[in-house]
């Protein structure tokens, strides 16, 4: 009889929670009711560490088949495996870590008991993957003041609320990870990095508890106290690896030098599980207590190794503190300074791009329901709150998608001239398995753009290689790389001028910044020559290679776009010189696009920037009467103002200096009747005009303590303490000084940006697409838009004001959205995510935020369109070389190209100031509208820009099919009328409404109305 192991009820169950291949919906469970009859139960309703032990599961059912049962052992999901299994992989060795057992509780023997380190099959990826971590405080010093009998339990119940797959924890101590190790959930669910043992928790210590099985464990220790636990897990579809370090405070004297050691060996140790240069690095999450706060070095340290801050990323304008001792009274306890900080951090890095942070939250923050603590007031769980962080995971497979992701069959590198590469190719034919594969090379960048992308990665690769001249490269000197199994050995280029390499890697990753991951711990530049195995022999026999070793020089003249399909060899397939002489502006094929431009007054006015300039001296003149220094930004800080262009500023005073006090001081400075503060927009607001230039005067204060300083370093030092108003609006001024870095790098590129933003801009106004309110871009999104053309234009579309603008329309009506539009390396890992991500323009400054946000379903339509549109227009103009031409590309939208069906927004109040007012709530709050009106899918909507600012505003309604047409009815019943009804509820509950207001809305078709309060006629 065969003795094969039948897969357990548990291992069956985890199986089907897992695996994407499977819906849960459609299983049930069968098991003993103990009243001699099997009963069934929906899969989703099966509580594991519930009322039915896994001995009573008897049987699983997909529908009507059985796919499980105990007594008859069928097992069909086991079976059901991929036909080609990979070995599994050889343990990972990163110097100053040592193999620690994972723990799995036995039912059978009713024990802890160390895991097998053969975990068996992965399980299958998994859409989304939660982590938890938490300082759960330990008890040694003023026990008698902590309660701990109480927290315990209490640490228990949040953390059974949090669900999370992974669970780090840290301050543990025996008597906590006893607790731990006889609850229920935990003992039914989790692998465990910590056993009954208490090794590495004595006297504490941290403990990572896994949902997903352990493939292995490993520990770098420091002292008794500090250590880093690390665990791979068993995922199909790539390893994850996950740490929980507790750093050393600046409680210690020697805080700082010993938590600098610390960070030194978690980046060495994601340099090594990434550092195989030619095979995907792994996913890496660190989750634990950093001990340090925003701004902080170690903070850039891990930023510029590619780790991303769950929390600055999704929330960046919020603090975030996860130890806040004004209030928490453990924290008060236990403080030092009193100062409140986010010392808990998920941290990810995927260079594959595969995993991604999609929403964090803080839990614990709540005081302990009952008795007041020892010392008398609120008791919490701990003096931290914990962190819970959900984490997106894309299948492998996913990265295939054509023209979108980057691929492992094509690769940008420098390779050799022939006559060299004898002594090469006789090292490599015989220590280097891939010597069919690859030609002797120097990788540049890899994985790279799919082969249909060539063409214009190469039209870019020119355009950022121009200036960049040949340079001499001399292979003298091997070196290594270690991995899992063998050590790659390299020969070593030395460049002539220095650096010339370096510096040749950078003009690419800027140029496609999207190919920047794949340069994960930093360029090393490298030849590779073969694979050793490990061992101390290494280092002698590199030595035997270099004493025989003859150096070889070369010119470098090109670069090289190559591929390989299935297993053939790579092959070159476009070459690109270095040092290309720029291509002759054709005569005389700007002027009507130029005569177009004027004709409407959108051409630029020297005058117009003059005067501007002369009202922001004035206006500086009155921040600085006030105590603040000011600080213009967007189109005037550009040069992309024109006619009727107002100007966005931030003004940045001291902490004394209130927002409110400053718009006070501010309108007590400017003439009666120039000036008003808009307290409850966004970023609260002093709208004033100056000699007839507009303003929109944001404010921001320094945190206590700040001295006045740069506006970039006082984001970069003190942004987590800025306000969220303050921090966007400066973050506003950052943006720009973004967008002129990118586009500043001569003065003919920058006057073509100036050119095509004011053409761009004039077009987007034209048709009614020029608006963040009403859902489409706004200025800083169509700007960046144009700025991600220049520094990507061909040279042949650089030649002329008109090219570049068909470029623009031909690149972005044929955009594959929702891939982000994004101008920097920093900000290209952005991850489109959800409805408020259809179309994201990622602004330059970290951290990286989406400009688009407001694009809904029909705005996008709408934009798709009048880019398709664009493109067309501009074609037939470049082909025509006429005023008129152009001048069709700039009309308005038409009363023919009206949407049928239309909402009227109306606003009346007692004073014209009172209307503008109304006016702008309704503006900031008409995408609400749009987003309840396009809950009827029937329906697509399209905002119409208002004539005058405080005029009525009109919504267009359509319908695509004849069917759908009563989606365009208005009755009480209708999903319409209750959309607008909602829609007027908001704006009677609007608390800084003014006396008198009154909102209308009137539904509209041909000569037919009807206000929301009657039904149409």
């Amino acid at each position: 009889m065969s003795q094969e192991r039948f897969t357990t009820s548990r291992e069956v169950y985890h199986r089907i929670r897992w695996d994407s291949r499977h819906d849960a919906r459609e299983f049930v469970v069968g098991y003993d009711a103990h009243r001699g009859a099997l009963e069934e139960m929906p899969f989703e309703a099966f509580v594991p560490d519930g009322e039915i032990p896994w001995h009573r599961v008897w049987y699983f059912k997909r529908g009507t088949l059985v796919v499980w049962d105990r007594k008859a052992r069928i097992d069909l999901l086991s079976n059901a495996r991929p036909t080609e299994e990979t070995a599994p992989p050889q343990p990972v060795t990163v110097p100053g870590f040592t193999p620690l057992p994972s723990w799995r509780y036995d039912a059978r023997s009713g024990a802890w008991t160390q895991a097998s380190r053969e975990p068996g099959h992965a399980l299958p990826t998994a859409a989304a993957l939660t982590v938890a971590t938490f300082n759960v405080l330990f008890d040694l010093y003023d026990a008698q003041l902590l309660a701990t009998e109480r927290r315990i339990p209490a640490a228990l119940a949040l953390l059974r609320e949090t669900n999370a797959d992974v669970i780090a924890l840290q301050e543990v101590t025996p008597s906590f990870l006893k607790a731990l190790l006889s609850e229920p959930r935990v003992r039914e669910h989790y692998w465990m990095s910590e056993g009954p043992g208490a090794q590495t928790v004595t006297p504490y210590g941290q403990v990572l508890l896994s949902r997903v099985p352990i493939a292995s464990l490993w520990q770098r220790v420091f002292s008794r106290d500090k250590r880093i636990i690390a665990a791979e897990l068993h995922l199909s579809g790539g390893a994850l690896w996950v740490a929980t370090p507790h750093l050393t405070s600046d409680r210690d004297a020697s805080g700082a030098s010993a938590r600098a050691v610390q960070v030194e060996a978690l980046l060495e140790w994601a340099r090594v599980l990434g550092s195989t240069s030619e095979t995907e690095a792994s996913d890496l999450v660190l989750a634990g207590d950093f001990n340090f706060g925003d701004g902080a070095p170690e903070a850039e340290s891990f930023a510029r190794a590619g780790f991303v801050d769950a929390w600055s990323s999704l929330r960046p304008s919020e603090a975030g503190e996860t130890f806040n001792p004004r209030l928490n009274s453990l924290a008060a306890l236990t403080t030092v300074s009193g100062t409140l900080r986010r010392l808990d951090r998920v941290l990810v890095a995927s260079a594959s791009g595969r995993l991604a942070p999609e929403s964090v939250e803080l839990f614990g923050e709540a005081p302990l329901a009952g008795l007041p603590g020892p010392g008398g007031q609120a008791l919490f769980a701990s003096d931290h709150f914990g962190l819970r962080c959900v984490l997106r995971r894309k299948a492998i497979e996913s990265r295939e998608a054509p023209s979108t992701a980057l691929v492992h069959h094509t690769a940008l590198v420098l390779i050799p001239p022939d006559d060299v590469w004898g002594p090469i190719q006789a090292l490599r034919k015989k220590h280097d398995a891939k010597f069919q594969r690859w030609m002797p090379h120097i990788t540049l960048l890899y994985p790279f753009v799919p082969e249909e992308d060539f063409e214009t990665a190469e039209a870019i690769l020119l355009d950022a290689l121009q200036g960049v001249e040949p340079f001499d490269v001399t292979l003298s000197t091997f070196g290594h790389f270690e991995h899992r199994a063998n050590a790659t050995a390299w020969l070593r280029p030395d460049d002539q001028p220095s650096d010339a390499l370096a510096a040749l890697h950078a003009k690419l990753v800027a140029a496609l910044p999207e190919c920047a991951s794949s340069a994960h711990g930093g360029f090393t530049p490298h030849l590779s020559v073969g694979q050793l195995p490990l061992s101390a022999d290494i280092v002698r026999t590199l030595g035997e290679w270099q004493r025989a070793w003859r150096p070889l020089k070369f010119r470098v003249g090109e670069l090289c776009l190559i591929r390989r399909k299935g297993d053939t060899p790579f092959e070159v397939i476009r070459r690109i010189p270095l040092a290309q002489a720029p291509r002759a502006i054709p005569e005389h094929e700007d002027a009507p696009l130029r005569d177009a431009l004027a004709s409407i007054g959108a051409a630029e006015s020297h005058e117009g920037h003059a005067a501007r300039t002369a009202a922001v001296e004035q206006l500086r003149q009155h921040c600085e009467r006030i105590g603040a220094t000011l600080h213009p930004y967007g189109s005037y800080l550009l040069g992309t103002d024109g006619a009727g262009s107002d100007v966005d500023a931030v003004a940045i005073g001291p902490a004394s200096l209130s927002r409110d006090d400053f718009a006070r001081a501010l309108l007590q400075e400017l003439a009666p009747g120039t000036a008003r503060y808009v307290a409850d927009a966004a970023i609260p607001l002093v709208k004033l005009s100056l000699g007839g230039v507009s303003f929109d005067l944001a404010y921001a204060s320094r945190p206590e303590g700040v001295p006045p300083e740069d506006p970039l370093t006082l984001i970069e030092q003190h942004g987590e303490r800025l306000d969220p108003a303050g921090l966007r609006a400066v973050l506003g001024l950052a943006d720009t000084l973004g967008l002129m870095d990118a586009v500043a790098r001569d003065a003919e590129r920058t006057a073509r940006f100036r050119t095509l933003m004011r053409a761009v801009k004039t077009w987007a106004r034209a048709r009614g697409i020029y608006s963040h309110a009403l859902g489409y871009l706004g200025g800083l999104s169509w700007t960046l838009l144009a700025a991600w053309a220049c520094t990507r234009a061909t040279p042949d579309a650089m030649r002329s004001d008109a090219a570049l603008l068909a470029h623009f329309f031909g690149t972005f009506a044929s955009w594959p959205w929702p891939q982000p539009v994004t101008l920097t390396p920093e900000t290209a890992r952005y991850r489109p995510e959800g409805k408020r991500d259809l179309l994201p323009v990622i602004a330059p400054a970290l951290p990286a935020r989406n400009t688009a946000r407001n694009v809904s379903r029909s705005t996008y339509r709408v934009i798709r369109e009048e880019l398709l549109r664009a493109r067309e227009l501009v074609a037939k103009a470049r082909a025509s070389r006429t005023p008129s031409a152009w001048a069709a590309l700039f009309q308005p939208l038409s009363a023919n190209e009206a949407p049928p069906v239309a909402l009227r927004l109306s606003v009346d109040a007692p004073t014209a100031e009172d209307r503008e007012v109304v006016a702008g709530w309704i503006l900031g709050h008409v995408t609400a509208l749009v987003y309840r009106l396009e809950g009827d899918r029937r329906l697509s909507v399209r905002p119409l820009q208002p004539a005058q600012a405080s005029g009525a505003l009109l919504i267009g309604l359509e319908v695509r099919e004849a069917r759908d047409a009563a989606a365009l009815s208005w009755h009480p019943s209708s999903p319409l009328f209750a959309a607008v009804e909602a829609f007027r509820a908001s704006f009677q509950e609007w608390t800084h409404r003014p006396s008198g207001a009154v909102l209308q809305v009137e539904w509209i078709r041909g000569n037919d109305s009807a206000r929301s309060d009657t039904p149409a006629p």
